[in-house]
């Protein structure tokens, strides 16, 4: 395994004053030292024959060091290299921020943290992991906080102990897609004052990791490129179509898709003369109330059991739902999540929704999944142009 300098990098950092951090991974080339000793053996006379050999050598050498493994195990799980007696103070702050909670309606974690010991790095095959996670204050005598000062330059292990740096993170360090976090502080108690400060950074990080990664199995099979152009071609919108998903009804201004097994759906409704201001979280909750209850035979949702927030969405700020939909009449019920925003330039609100039904499975992460399919909803002004 390679050694890891920090360096510096644009990355934002903690604090103005801070330095922003990233790590480069010190991979040795051994076609690169080849060529550097033939430059030394070669004589000069051989010129013209000896350039075109060190060009093909230099080509040889492109990508040489970045032959890393695949990551292992699923992005939405955080193995935490961390010392025992540090884990007491540290498991629930960890928890606290990353195990957040999804009611589908059972209560289901979005993500996990696990506890790994750097003593069993290579054996437990920790540093192929897709999330891995080092942390440890650098005035501890244990491996783990040995193991942190290995891999920080001096320059940044100074920056922690002034505090101006305590967390950060970088991609592809010994395995393909993969994301390491480093989180330290002077003593334990700045650890975690510096896990706290970064924790939506932290979060943010991870979430769009796992995003890629689950984006990549969701299209891992291709995508339905004759439905995702016959939806931008017939309503000036489209989102990526995988397969195993089908139109399944259309309607002058509400379109739904849909894939079996777990029954799961995405819908877009759209509607003319909406003001921006008109969306408000009532007014957004009923007008969902409203759509579902004309077109899937009543379902509504389950009072108490929505948030509302805002999000950007389409390049446009958005109104999002999540919670509990149901349906009485049929005793059925599950997840949902809905984006509402209204481009102002086509004067049309768009109201994405999606939603599963999968009674005694796991749904939080299906949702996800046909959650980024919504994410990739565009508009196309081009149609609306010429119309």
């Amino acid at each position: 395994m390679g050694k890891l300098y920090l360096t510096r990098s644009c990355l934002p950092a903690r604090r103005a004053s801070s330095p922003a951090l990233y790590f480069v991974k010190f991979e040795h080339c051994f076609c690169l030292q080849i060529l550097l000793s033939l430059s030394f053996l070669v004589p000069l006379s051989t010129g013209y024959r000896f350039m075109r050999l060190l060009l093909f050598l230099l080509l040889l050498c492109v990508g040489c060091g970045n032959h890393l493994p695949e990551s292992l195990g699923p992005a939405r799980k955080i193995i935490v290299l961390a010392d025992s007696t540090d884990w007491q103070t540290l498991e629930d702050p960890l928890r606290e921020i990353f195990e957040t909670v999804i009611y589908t309606p059972q209560a289901e974690r979005i993500y996990e943290i696990a506890l790994g010991d750097v003593n069993f790095l290579k054996a437990h095959k920790h540093e192929q992991r897709k999330s891995l996670m080092v942390i440890a204050p650098l005035n501890a005598n244990h491996p783990t906080a040995q193991f942190v000062k290995e891999i920080l330059s001096p320059e940044v292990q100074q920056a922690i102990l002034d505090g101006r740096a305590g967390v950060t993170w970088k991609k592809d360090v010994w395995a393909k897609d993969q994301t390491l976090y480093i989180v330290s502080g002077k003593n334990i108690e700045t650890t975690v004052e510096n896990l706290f400060m970064e924790s939506d950074r932290l979060y943010s990080t991870l979430e769009n990791a796992v995003d890629h990664s689950v984006r990549e199995n969701v299209y891992s099979f291709g995508e339905r490129k004759d439905v995702t152009q016959e939806l931008a071609k017939t309503y000036g919108w489209n989102v990526r179509v995988p397969f195993g998903y089908r139109i399944l009804e259309t309607y002058p201004n509400f379109v739904v898709l849909a894939r079996d097994n777990p029954n799961r759906w995405l819908s877009v409704y759209w509607e003319d003369d909406v003001h921006p201001d008109q969306l408000t979280e009532d007014w957004v909750i009923q007008k969902r109330d409203d759509i579902t209850g004309q077109w899937f035979g009543g379902d509504r949702i389950v009072l108490g059991e929505v948030t509302v927030r805002q999000t950007e969405f389409a390049g446009k700020l958005a109104v999002v739902l999540q919670g509990l939909w149901e349906n009485e009449a049929e005793w059925k019920g599950g997840p949902f999540k809905s984006y509402a925003f209204v481009d102002v330039d086509l004067n049309r609100l768009f109201f994405i929704d999606i939603g599963l039904y999968s009674p005694n499975k796991k749904k939080a992460p299906i949702l996800r999944r046909v959650d980024l399919v919504a994410k990739s909803f565009t508009i196309h002004r081009a149609f609306f142009q010429d119309k």
